[in-house]
């Protein structure tokens, strides 16, 4: 009867304390409305302990107890495996233990750290019998319930076991049930805090305080240095932290140590920077845009050659006097653009790194862009040596981009259109002939056959040629040796290593073939013209 009074009890017992579970959110209140009954309803325990899984830190850590040293336990944190507790919580089955070799047994691979914790953390008793049972909800271990007696063997029995495995199973939907309302709840916290720290970056970019601004109050945000770099090796700088738009690479924030090692809070402070100092670059290059548009109307108004009030403001934007000399220079991709359009930034660095080197170099330049070409106005208030300025674009530049230079020739602001034009052709002719770079006042006849339609040249050519395009080879390369050699003889059978007599029989059949003599002025300037074009096209067709 008695035996029967008591298992009504434990059920009643058991009903009451899945009712009080399921009323509670809070993590502290669960655990300790579980320590509360276990107590109840197992009457020779000494310990209680509860132990619950991080999974982030992949340990079991102590909870909550009753009868411990609570401060010397929270320093305990046991691998799964690792001593009784981590061996339930791996198997997820009840384990009851009746003597002390048993259980000396299971604690064996306890970590000498653990171990000291643990010991001072029961108050250095030795346990006589226990029994662990795992926190399990739809077969996921939570955590483990230790039941301890440090006074005598076997007093616990498998019924007892059976009540604490259904505290335990109570407990489980209950401790679930908590995480998932604390996650919930940390979450509304850091994106209300989120929310904040959005607002005020936000609020140092609509008042256009700048970047410097987001970044000290970056810093301020996470105890921590931050600088901004719009050129950072992002695979060679751990620390780095991308500022991008969609795809783009815009910068990056360099900071002390890796991302991932800022708590949660001071990681949204960061993303939320780099968003600001996006924004903040996305409205400087609309900027900036607007500042390059104005200055190809500036250089419109220049090459119209307009007089008066027109000109003396135009002047007055690039600080020209009027009777400056002007030259102009012409930028270039070979193959490529030189940047790329659907990257926000790139064209404005490498814009602003050409006027850097030039404003080294001279005064006052007029520097946009047209299409893909960049266009330099220098004026020659003082001397400029083109080829150092050039040779600065390339070191900066060499292993990223391939660029080709026109260089028109120096005129009046005025005439500044005949420059501007010049430089057109200059352009044209240095990628037309895999030249780095094109001067027009040193072009030679080049420069009159760039001028004249491309049917009327190969028309010219195939006249003076025709005949001999069906020689052997052999007879061509000859007479391009002839002409780069200005008709020395010696000088050029040396070289084709042949004898004279044999260079004589190529020459004289190439006369005849082509009814010319070398001897005759007109012929010879026919002759040499019409290769140069022979050899021009068939380098294009390479």
């Amino acid at each position: 009867m008695a035996h029967n009074m008591i298992n009504i009890y434990k059920t009643n017992k058991l009903l009451e304390m899945n009712k009080i579970l399921n009323q509670s959110l809070k993590l502290e209140e669960i655990l300790h409305n579980v320590i509360v009954a276990a107590k109840e309803l197992i009457d020779v325990s000494d310990v209680l302990l509860i132990y619950l899984y991080d999974n982030v830190e992949n340990k079991l850590k102590f909870a909550k107890g009753e009868g411990v040293n609570q401060e010397k336990l929270k320093k305990v944190a046991f691998s799964p495996g690792e001593s009784i507790t981590g061996k339930v919580f791996i198997e997820k089955k009840p384990k009851l233990f009746t003597s002390e070799q048993e259980i000396d047994d299971y604690m064996g691979n306890m970590t000498e750290e653990n171990y000291r914790h643990y010991y001072e953390g029961v108050k250095r008793r030795k346990i006589k019998s226990m029994f662990c049972v795992p926190i399990i909800n739809k077969d996921r271990c939570l955590g483990v319930v230790a039941v301890n007696n440090y006074n005598q063997n076997g007093v616990f029995t498998k019924e007892d076991m059976q009540v604490i495995e259904v505290v335990a199973g109570q407990s489980a939907i209950a401790i679930d049930n908590a995480h998932v309302y604390s996650h919930l709840k940390e979450k509304n916290r850091l994106l209300k805090q989120s929310i904040t720290i959005h607002n005020r970056f936000y609020q140092l970019i609509i008042e256009g305080r700048g970047i410097k601004k987001v970044i000290s109050m970056l810093e301020r945000m996470i105890s921590s240095t931050a600088e901004f770099y719009t050129d950072v090796n992002l695979e060679d700088a751990a620390n780095a932290f991308p500022i991008r738009r969609g795809d783009d690479i815009l910068g990056a924030l360099l900071l002390e140590r890796p991302f991932q090692s800022f708590s949660e809070m001071d990681q949204i402070a960061i993303e939320q920077a780099s968003l600001s100092i996006a924004l903040e670059l996305i409205k400087d290059n609309a900027i900036y845009e607007k500042e390059i548009h104005f200055r190809e109307e500036v250089f419109n108004q220049l090459l119209e050659g307009k007089s008066g009030r027109d000109l003396q403001h135009a002047l007055r934007y690039v600080k020209w006097d009027e009777d400056w000399i002007v030259q102009c220079i012409i930028l270039e991709g070979k193959d490529q653009p030189l940047w790329e359009a659907e990257r926000l930034v790139d064209k404005e660095r490498f814009v602003k790194s050409i006027e850097r080197i030039t404003n080294s170099a001279t005064l006052h330049s007029l520097i946009f862009t047209r299409a893909f070409q960049l266009i330099m106005i220098l004026p020659k208030v003082k001397h400029t040596n083109i080829n150092e300025l050039i040779n600065g674009i390339q070191a900066l530049w060499k292993n990223e981009k391939d660029i080709f230079y026109g260089v028109g020739r120096e005129t009046s602001i005025r005439d500044l259109s005949i420059s501007y034009n010049e430089a057109i052709r200059s352009i044209g002719y240095a990628k037309q002939h895999n030249v780095r770079m094109v001067e027009y006042a040193k072009l030679g006849i080049e420069r009159l056959l760039y001028e004249v339609d491309k049917e009327i040249l190969d028309m010219f050519m195939n006249d003076k040629l025709q005949q001999l395009y069906i020689l052997d080879e052999s007879f061509i390369e000859t007479l391009r040796i002839f002409i780069d050699l200005n008709k020395n003889h010696k000088k050029t059978a040396e070289i084709l290593h042949i004898h004279t007599n044999t260079l004589y029989y190529r020459l004289k059949k190439i006369e005849e073939i082509l009814q010319i003599e070398f001897n005759n002025e007109k012929d010879w300037i026919d002759l040499v013209i019409a290769f140069r074009l022979y050899v021009a096209s068939n380098k294009k067709e390479d």
